[in-house]
């Protein structure tokens, strides 16, 4: 008769209490280093967040992980700290009715800036892993192709150094890819082309 194993409960289900003073650490220390807010209905968010680094880090409490996170050794762990603390959530055209809008309305100033010689500049802020600034790409390509040969930059930034690396090797997964309609996908793979060779030329 098989028999179902009997197993001890491990570290990844260990619980930890956080009470209001852990966080008011994590928070006091979330705004000094990174300028975020993190408002008292977080709490069960950053507790369940934050509960999966201390597991990793086999410590026993928030105490001793601020106490790391204020050590030099504890530097390495600051990258993991702003990933858990940031929600990273975007897909290729969010809120596509944007899009419409700078293709129907903004685009074509901005084309006919870049054809008189000037240098056209877009900013997209908390880019997350990179699907919006992408899509800026596409929207503006579909509405003047010229503009991949001219004087055009799209700065992407965000304050998480791990999905703004994502956002660099501009690689996705096949299911949001094919969710791309057919004209942007191209007008896509016409930008990545141009940026490839941007990278070989520099």
């Amino acid at each position: 008769m098989i028999q179902e194993a009997q197993h001890a409960p491990s570290d990844a289900r260990k619980e930890f209490t956080f009470s209001e003073r852990d966080f008011r650490m994590i928070s006091a220390l979330a705004n000094e280093r990174y300028g975020l807010f993190l408002q008292p209905s977080k709490k069960a968010l950053v507790h369940s967040r934050l509960a999966k680094r201390l597991r990793a880090l086999n410590l026993d409490s928030f105490e001793a992980y601020c106490g790391l996170l204020n050590r030099v050794e504890g530097d390495a762990e600051q990258t993991h700290l702003l990933s858990a603390l940031t929600t990273n959530v975007t897909h290729f055209f969010r809120e596509v009715h944007h899009f419409t809008y700078l293709k129907d309305t903004v685009a074509p100033k901005l084309a006919a800036k870049a054809r008189g010689g000037a240098p056209v500049r877009l900013w997209s802020a908390a880019c997350s892993t990179g699907q919006e600034a992408y899509s800026i790409a596409a929207t503006l390509l579909e509405a003047a192709p010229e503009l991949q040969k001219l004087d055009v930059k799209i700065l992407a930034t965000d304050i998480d150094p791990k999905v703004v690396e994502t956002a660099r090797k501009g690689r996705y997964p096949v299911d949001q890819i094919t969710a791309i309609p057919e004209v942007w996908r191209r007008c896509l793979a016409r930008g990545a082309s141009t940026k490839k060779r941007s990278y070989q030329d520099g």
